[in-house]
């Protein structure tokens, strides 16, 4: 999964979370003796949703010198990411302090924006399904009528699990980009910038929810 003779500066893993952890922690002993636990130079953070603050606290944390003047870890594990973090992360990420690097695990790399993608190399680990459960919802979610989108969300909505929401727009939109529907590109701007206040508490998720079912889709 990773080679030590040439170990690039940051991996986004999609799997499960404990397994990735665990090849993770095998390869870093096995190729340079480290144990993450207890080691001052390996940082390891989860997180439900990883935003701007957190980003922004890696790039301090990155910044600084090594305890043991060795390789810097940082192996950060979330369910959501925030395009603001993502736009930080790029920074972090086009210009590493030397011998860091960074293992990001989730569950799906279609939340990742292009240009942050090209950043890192994307690896699914065999703990990954081959379909991402939001992928299959947004793909049937296109193909329904209005109607039926409104029952769909209405569910998502009595959940109130915004984490799943912000999820399932992410890859609403990869399903739009991927069937390259130029037609439907002023919708897929709505859904983006509708996405960005999914984590917010004020907005009523139901309200976003349906708006995004009535779109041109």
């Amino acid at each position: 999964m990773f080679s030590s003779d040439f170990l690039h500066h940051a991996y986004f893993i999609e799997g499960d979370r404990r397994a990735v952890l665990a090849d993770i922690e095998k390869f870093l002993y096995e190729s340079f003796k480290i144990i993450r636990r207890g080691h001052p130079d390996v940082h390891y953070s989860e997180h439900e949703s990883f935003g701007i603050d957190e980003s922004r606290r890696l790039r301090g944390m990155q910044s600084m010198k090594p305890v043991l003047g060795g390789k810097k870890i940082f192996i950060i594990a979330f369910d959501g990411l925030t395009d603001e973090a993502q736009n930080s992360l790029l920074k972090i990420f086009e210009e590493p302090t030397p011998e860091t690097h960074f293992f990001v695990i989730s569950s799906s790399a279609r939340m990742l924006l292009p240009t942050l993608r090209s950043r890192v190399v994307v690896i699914f680990h065999s703990s990954a399904k081959n379909i991402s459960p939001g992928d299959n919802e947004a793909e049937r979610f296109v193909a329904m009528s209005p109607r039926d989108r409104l029952v769909f969300v209405a569910s998502m909505a009595e959940k109130k699990d915004r984490t799943a929401a912000e999820m399932f727009l992410k890859a609403l939109i990869a399903e739009l980009h991927e069937k390259k529907l130029e037609t439907r590109a002023k919708s897929i701007r709505e859904i983006v910038s509708l996405a960005k206040y999914v984590k917010d508490r004020s907005p009523s998720l139901k309200l976003i929810l349906e708006r995004v079912a009535l779109l041109d889709l």
